[in-house]
């Protein structure tokens, strides 16, 4: 019997049970489409990551005494302006690197006042950041220079001191010192935005020397920079923290954030995430198996007769377990088939609901195609190796 012969047989075979097989496959398709399911959305949304941390730039970074904040912060270990030329001019694969410091402070405007986060810095601060200008500007060199009392100001302290009035030009008391508000920066939608103390206070950005006048301070808490190439940027930390530790007589006393180190936490969510519901899909795909297996023998039990039959017109061994194994696998493949269509379609609605871009995986449908089939040859082996093993004459005397 040829092998075209052995897939019509066992194509007519399942068309005579349709609803068994079809309740049969259900276990591969569930299984087949939680992976496809959970790949392509694992994928999809490390795109979404990606992208927006594309948006930020992936070559930015921080340094910082380990210390900031606290009372006992060693003096050696503080920033200073003299740190940033320092670095600047020993690393030139710096792009950029700014010093900024923060403060708690009140605003007060006509009466109304509001808590907020001040932070002294300088002009390129807004480009490392990469901050747009809602309204106005940021200020200039020239006012860093003469140490001019302006501020910027984000949306959050626009609508609690200024409502739908324009702030651009009026007085803002910070700390009793007037500063004239000369832009509103538009919403932080960088992923450093997580990492300021307090992401939900509203925040005011001034000339550091007129910061360091109003709150009486001359430290500086974070160097911010970034650098010509996301490939420099490991090496260029490494380097930073060595400096800096030698310009202070330190040792280890500097730590480092970047925005890579999201991205290799977002990897390590997904992976662990994908793992645990990949193990579900699997145990429903050994389900699915089981079930192939037990229709299988229940189908060479109904079909002895059959069997028995086609061996005493001169059928072969091979041919009947080619036949059964057909079956199973067939049974297997559609399931895989449908299951990787439900998953994929799944997979994608739900990342055009989330804004997603879909990232379907070439290698997780080829991978689920290939288990299918493995699943219908290995749990089909079995019934299909007992049929074709039996006796022609006990089959045809079997009631």
């Amino acid at each position: 019997m040829s092998l075209l012969e052995s897939l019509r047989g066992a194509l007519s075979s399942l068309k005579v049970n349709k609803l068994r097989a079809g309740l049969t496959m259900l276990g591969i398709i569930i299984g087949i489409a939680a992976v496809i399911a959970v790949v392509t959305i694992g994928m999809g949304g490390k795109a979404a990551v990606m992208q927006e941390l594309e948006k930020t730039g992936v070559n930015l970074f921080i340094i910082y005494p380990k210390s900031v904040g606290q009372s006992n912060t060693q003096d050696g270990a503080k920033l200073t302006w003299q740190d940033v030329d320092s670095l600047k001019r020993a690393l030139p694969q710096v792009k950029s690197l700014v010093p900024a410091s923060s403060e708690y402070g009140t605003l007060e405007v006509n009466q109304k006042s509001s808590s907020a986060m001040v932070v002294g810095t300088t002009p390129e601060f807004a480009e490392v950041r990469r901050r747009e200008v809602a309204t106005g500007r940021f200020f200039t060199a020239d006012e860093l220079a003469s140490n001019r009392r302006v501020i910027v100001i984000d949306q959050k302290m626009e609508d609690t001191l200024f409502g739908p009035g324009n702030p651009l030009g009026q007085q803002v008391l910070v700390h009793n010192v007037p500063c004239r508000v000369i832009g509103v920066l538009a919403q932080d939608q960088s992923s450093f935005a997580q990492f300021d103390m307090g992401p939900q206070n509203a925040f005011g950005y001034m000339p550091w020397g007129t910061w360091s006048d109003i709150f009486g301070s001359r430290r500086v808490d974070q160097l911010e920079g970034s650098t010509l190439n996301k490939a420099d940027l490991e090496g260029t930390i490494t380097s930073a923290k060595r400096i800096l530790n030698q310009r202070h007589g330190t040792t280890d006393q500097y730590e480092t954030f970047n925005v890579q180190q999201l991205v290799l936490a977002a990897e390590k969510i997904t992976k662990i995430l994908t793992s645990i519901i990949s193990l579900v899909a699997g145990i429903s795909l050994l389900v699915g198996g089981i079930g192939i297996m037990n229709i299988m023998l229940v189908s060479v039990t109904e079909r002895t007769r059959e069997i028995g039959l086609r061996k005493a017109v001169g059928a072969k061994e091979r041919d009947i377990l080619t036949q059964f194994l057909l079956e199973a696998t067939i049974i297997s493949l559609i399931g895989g088939l449908v299951g990787i269509a439900l998953g994929s379609a799944s997979a994608l609605l739900i990342a055009k609901l989330l804004n997603w871009p879909p990232a379907l995986s070439s290698w997780a449908i080829l991978t689920a195609v290939t288990f299918s089939i493995a699943v219908g040859v290995f749990f089909g082996y079995y019934p299909a190796q007992k049929a074709a093993k039996l006796e022609p004459m006990a089959a045809l005397r079997y009631e």
